[in-house]
């Protein structure tokens, strides 16, 4: 086991969660995205904010909105203080946007809204996990997810994210970084600042950086490098365009739900 690896499980054993939406409402043109129509973006928010404050699980009970690109955010504070039927608390915050250094992308400045967005935020120190989420996309499975573990694993859950093989023609494997469990002291202490380790090589995309930062952790109790059930997203791609649920991913999407099934440890 390596010397960085703790296994203390001092976490409570009913988490309080935190939800964070990642959000860029008016991305630059470096960001090299399709789906950059700040008005698109923004009705993609709206859309998602309003589905988590009627999400029916404690997952969602502490909302935290982070937006880095200065964007007016008066519409989206107005649904949660109108549309909030469980009066669910939700904080935003606006960051500065950061210049992303070359040789990476649009990751870097994900993770510097992160780390500065969770020093910043006033619903944090009431939680003890936070439950990453692309902010345009909503997880109705997550919940589900969430029980699953509970049920299955009576050591407190550290991490829960789902790592996969790369595609066909490629070689590896990487971590989804669009929902992704944590709790508060494994981010401080594996992930925050890890912005600064993506590099033109190897690790220039964020779902490389973090599958190298968990893959550590791989069976070790209260941390899940594969979610127990199909998560899917709900939403538009932001390279592509596309709907996640559009008719050409079913195929995929049901190899995946079968697989978790009948091969739990193939990563596909």
């Amino acid at each position: 086991m390596s010397a960085g690896i703790s296994t203390d499980h001092a976490t409570l054993a009913e988490p309080k969660f935190l939800l964070v939406m990642t959000a860029t409402v008016a991305p630059s043109a470096s960001a090299q995205i399709r789906r950059s129509s700040p008005a698109e973006r923004l009705e993609d928010y709206k859309r998602a904010l309003r589905f988590w404050l009627k999400y029916p699980h404690t997952a969602a009970e502490r909302i935290l909105f982070l937006e880095n690109s200065g964007a007016d955010l008066s519409e989206l504070r107005a649904i949660a203080e109108n549309e909030n039927p469980m009066q669910r608390e939700v904080e935003f915050l606006s960051l500065p946007a950061h210049e992303i250094p070359a040789g990476t992308n649009y990751g870097y400045a994900e993770m510097q809204a992160l780390d500065e967005g969770l020093t910043l935020s006033r619903l944090r120190p009431a939680t003890t996990h936070m439950i990453k989420t692309t902010g345009r996309l909503t997880f109705p499975a997550l919940g589900k997810a969430l029980d699953q573990i509970a049920r299955s694993d009576s050591t407190p859950l550290e991490l829960m994210i789902d790592c996969h093989k790369l595609g066909l023609f490629r070689r590896g494997y990487d971590a989804r970084t669009q929902l992704f469990v944590c709790s508060h002291r494994f981010y401080d202490r594996e992930l925050r600042g890890s912005n600064r380790e993506m590099n033109a090589t190897d690790v220039w995309l964020l779902e490389h950086l973090i599958y190298s930062k968990v893959i550590p952790f791989k069976g070790l109790p209260g941390y899940h490098l594969r979610f127990p059930c199909n998560i899917e997203p709900v939403g538009y791609f932001g390279f592509k365009n596309r709907r996640y649920d559009s008719p050409r991913g079913a195929f995929a999407r049901g190899v995946r739900a079968m697989l978790r099934v009948v091969a739990p440890g193939y990563w596909f």
